[in-house]
């Protein structure tokens, strides 16, 4: 369920996905041009690509895009997934290489990944080197105003929405990140901020990208904002970035950052995250991030989760903690809550803890619940 609940998060703040009403093409780029020096620096070819359009009527549309190889699981994807019902739509890569339709191998290719999803499920993801793009629309003008910004693996389809593409082509994380900075830092519209704060979390790069990501996290930028910063610190898996969501849980002023940044710590997929969790829910100041965080104790898959949550549920002060432990116990992956909730159900000696713990086990598709609740019907 962790997984699932960080792959639907992350895609929904990647590409702000929402279901179109009927069927929608992906429009390729009236044009594709590229710099007259390919080798030059990523600055100066942006630089080019913004000086380009100057002399277009003001508020035409264009694209700036680029790529890095981004490390991720072989069956991941970054962006769109619509292809307007047809199936047929040009993936950037097609675009780029200047085909007018899918090729035969292209077509193979895209069976074949099909089969090797059927038969990869359930198995660990091999990490392999995918070219992810970043794409920035402007307005053109005197001085180009940046109004979107769009990521996406250049063998998915995009749509260009019919306006020009200039493309700079392969670069670094480490000249990408100054851009976006610069672009978060001159921009004004909290929409195209959020689009670099993901642009930023997506490099792979989390040397490079935590530093940026904590100086919004602990700036004076919106809560949102700030919430969005703390989210992709939590997708670097990063210990310095664990550090910093710690922190902020603990003690932001903002209620929703403090949550964002508990959930933040939930998906950081390293060992210490587990314990940072238990350690907010036993001793946070703040009540709201005492509770979140034995809500997200019960989406680990952490031998430590049940024991802690058993604990809370018997032994915290706060009767509304004990009730979200109960419920928490009964999120654990493969039934591990259901010898706790049957313990808690027997032999709290709240009877409102009792009977959460009766109703949650009322809940479970496991044998041992029925016989126990059977039990106590019979009063045994």
């Amino acid at each position: 369920m962790r997984r699932l609940i960080t792959a639907l998060i992350t895609l929904a703040a990647v590409i702000g996905l929402a279901a179109a009403a009927g069927p929608r093409s992906n429009r390729p780029p009236s044009e594709v041009v590229r710099p007259p020096d390919g080798a030059a620096p990523l600055q100066a070819k942006f630089d080019w690509a913004l000086g380009r359009p100057a002399q277009a009527p003001a508020g035409r549309a264009f694209w700036v895009g680029y790529s890095i190889d981004r490390l991720m699981g072989e069956r991941s994807h970054i962006g769109s997934f619509h292809d307007g019902g047809r199936g047929r739509d040009l993936s950037v890569a097609d675009i780029l290489a200047g085909r007018k339709e899918p090729s035969a191998a292209d077509i193979s290719g895209a069976a074949r990944a099909a089969l090797d999803e059927i038969e990869s499920r359930g198995k660990p993801e091999k990490q392999v080197l995918k070219e992810l793009g970043f794409f920035f629309k402007f307005e053109s003008g005197a001085a180009p105003v940046l109004t979107d910004v769009n990521i996406s693996n250049l063998d998915l389809a995009f749509d260009f929405e019919a306006v020009p593409l200039y493309w700079l082509g392969k670069t670094e994380a480490g000249e990408s990140l100054p851009l976006i900075k610069r672009f978060f830092a001159r921009s004004g519209d909290n929409e195209v901020r959020e689009g670099l704060l993901a642009a930023a979390g997506c490099q792979g790069a989390p040397a490079l990208a935590v530093p940026f990501l904590a100086e919004v996290l602990g700036g004076d930028a919106a809560d949102d904002l700030r919430k969005d910063a703390a989210f992709w610190i939590g997708q670097q898996n990063d210990a310095e970035g664990l550090r910093l969501l710690v922190r902020a849980a603990r003690s932001d002023k903002s209620e929703d950052v403090r949550e964002g940044a508990v959930f933040s710590i939930s998906q950081v997929e390293l060992p210490a995250a587990a314990d940072e969790l238990i350690a907010l829910a036993r001793s946070a100041e703040k009540k709201d991030v005492r509770k979140q965080a034995v809500f997200w104790i019960g989406q680990l898959a952490s031998e430590k989760a049940g024991p802690a949550l058993e604990e809370f549920a018997r032994k915290d002060g706060d009767i509304d903690i004990q009730e979200q432990a109960v419920f928490a116990l009964s999120q654990l992956e493969d039934n591990q809550g259901v010898e706790p909730l049957i313990k808690l159900a027997k032999t709290h000696p709240d009877p409102r803890i009792r009977k959460k713990a009766v109703f949650w086990l009322g809940e479970c598709d496991d044998p041992r619940a029925l016989e126990t609740l059977i039990a106590i019907i019979k009063g045994k």
